[in-house]
């Protein structure tokens, strides 16, 4: 079996020092005070390139039957309140926040660059452009790396 470390899709070698995490009732990431974010499929290890295509085209595609390992998170704040602004628009003015993350705090999880793994052949809607500051975080969140946290709704 590959370590994650060694599959052909890279990780970043550096990453900006805050992300920011949208968030909405309904999300398949959860959320607990005590816990921080936690993406819905924790068991999963992916172990080659091939796993992390197919997980990472499901999430682009949000498949909801495909159980997603990654947290979606933006290196611009600014990208991050515009998205959760149009998901509240698209929904009927759902509440959305948008919670700003220390990434010195998240631990020694992979971390990849959604353009990255658009380049290297993952399948998604949307054109790698629109993926522009879009990190996906393997598993968890930890609660310590939050830091700040914006309601967002449609028309604020």
């Amino acid at each position: 079996m590959q370590a994650i470390s060694s599959l052909q899709t890279p990780v970043p070698t550096s990453i900006p020092s805050t992300f920011y995490r949208v968030g909405y009732a309904g999300s398949q990431t959860s959320f607990s005070p005590t816990v921080g974010f936690r993406a819905r499929n924790i068991p999963t290890i992916i172990a080659n390139t091939q796993q992390l295509h197919f997980y990472a085209s499901a999430h682009f595609n949000w498949a909801s039957n495909i159980i997603s390992p990654f947290i979606s998170v933006f290196a611009d704040r600014m990208h991050a309140e515009c998205w959760a602004r149009g998901f509240s628009e698209r929904n009927g003015g759902k509440e959305c926040y948008v919670v700003a993350v220390s990434t010195a705090a998240l631990g020694r999880g992979p971390i990849f660059l959604a353009a990255d793994l658009i380049d290297a052949g993952v399948q998604s809607p949307m054109e790698a452009s629109q993926h522009w500051s879009e990190y996906l975080v393997l598993y968890c969140i930890p609660v310590a790396a939050l830091i700040d946290e914006v309601v967002v709704s449609a028309g604020l």
